[in-house]
């Protein structure tokens, strides 16, 4: 089943925050044990101020992780009832000045709390880091400060934060703290990296802070042709199939997306069905964009819909060179733009820069090409001699951009 995240805004979020954290914190870690009574659940004056978001993950109905992000205030930050951060606050203020910038907008993250079941899953606890980073992004963030177990200084590692003390035994949660501090670029670039690159700047500046994130398995339909749509999404990790169905139930895959495409957004500007379907191909991480939202941006700032028309035209640009080669290339040309479209979504190898990564095999490929894999196998083993690429039954590795002809010109020959 998948997982959906979200900023809880209503009553009965916000209950499922604090008791949920009471299941995860008392109920199955033991901590926090004194105090709590038989309340059964977790909240504290943080979760009080205005500056308070808690973001909570479900799968159907039932919770299964949160996390807390506080904008500095006058009662400070909920790791400073921890440790001392006036010294790392005076660093950061001088600093600031000394680049001539404004006062530093200091933010904190706490009460992360994942259902045991989840508690290994990297990609439930990144997500609710992500959703995290995007609220910060709209507070204006400068750094983040943080109070963490020492047992996932790790992980926190991997975002951007470094340690900034040693590690302190807290009797009242019954665990090793450590103090954390992170520049907030680090955060966001982490969260949104080579994205940001993919996605138009319209998406980030104005939805940044009111995201939904979406996690897939493999498998799972997001939506199907013919589907009242709502939603537009951005893909953030794996890929998704796009395919639709002609009234004899022939399905036709038109694209396999990968990590920075968006797609659905069509459907949520005209409030038409579906013209066709997603399903997920492997793991997946969606960004969720609200029609609402798009809708509220264009009405109250006008000026954003030239941004719009922009990514709009762009994508009916790519629809029509996708329609060409379908009706009238030859085969090898069908493939040859498959891979061509492939390599500009592939992922960056971690281990080699220079190598780009598409998780799709060559069945996928002929999927979406329309023609038979003994074709695709064919063009494939062409260029894997030329060194362009290497490839297995679930993945391609690029060395280089395969070179394809310009569609328009070799229609015309």
């Amino acid at each position: 089943m998948s997982i959906r995240l979200k900023v809880a805004r209503t009553e009965k979020e916000l209950e499922d925050v604090f008791t949920f954290r009471h299941q995860v914190y008392v109920t199955e870690r033991g901590k926090f044990s004194s105090g709590c009574g038989n309340a059964k659940r977790i909240v504290d004056q943080y979760d009080a101020v205005p500056s308070a978001a808690n973001i909570i993950a479900y799968e159907g109905d039932i919770p299964v992780a949160s996390m807390r992000v506080n904008r500095d205030s006058e009662i400070g930050l909920p790791a400073e009832e921890y440790f001392d951060f006036s010294k790392i606050r005076e660093s950061i203020a001088a600093e600031c000045r000394l680049n001539g910038l404004e006062k530093p907008v200091v933010v904190g993250g706490s009460m992360l709390a994942i259902h045991k079941d989840w508690r290994n899953r990297r990609n439930v606890i990144f997500a609710l880091f992500k959703m995290a980073a995007g609220v910060m992004h709209d507070w204006g963030a400068s750094h983040v400060i943080g109070s963490i177990s020492e047992e996932t200084l790790g992980l926190y590692g991997r975002i951007g934060f470094r340690p900034i003390g040693d590690p302190e035994w807290n009797e009242e949660v019954h665990d090793r703290l450590v103090p954390i501090l992170a520049p907030f670029d680090k955060v966001f670039e982490w969260t949104y990296g080579d994205i940001g690159d993919k996605i138009s700047p319209f998406w980030l500046n104005n939805f940044c802070g009111q995201f939904e994130r979406l996690l897939l398995s493999p498998g799972d339909v997001l939506f199907r042709q013919g589907d009242a749509a709502e939603q537009a999404y951005a893909i953030d990790e794996g890929w998704v199939s796009i395919s639709r169905a002609d009234k004899h139930g022939n399905e036709m895959v038109l694209a396999n997306l990968s990590r920075g495409a968006l797609f659905g957004e069509l459907a949520i500007l005209d409030k038409e069905p579906r013209s066709a379907t997603a399903t997920a191909i492997s793991n997946v991480g969606l960004i969720v964009l609200e029609r609402q939202r798009l809708m509220s941006i264009i009405k109250n700032q006008p000026e954003k819909m030239g941004q719009l028309l922009l990514h709009l035209a762009k994508q009916v640009r790519d629809m029509d060179d996708l329609a060409l080669v379908q009706a009238f290339a030859p085969e090898t040309r069908k493939v040859e733009h498959a891979l061509s479209r492939l390599w500009r979504s592939a992922d960056t190898d971690s281990r080699d820069p220079n190598v780009r990564i598409a998780k799709i095999g060559p069945q996928q490929i002929a999927k979406s090409a329309q023609i038979r894999e003994d074709e695709v196998l064919r063009v494939l083993e062409t260029e894997k001699a030329k060194g362009v690429l290497d490839y297995g039954k679930r993945n391609i590795r690029f060395f280089q951009e395969p070179v394809m002809e310009d569609i328009h010109e070799v229609m015309s020959q």
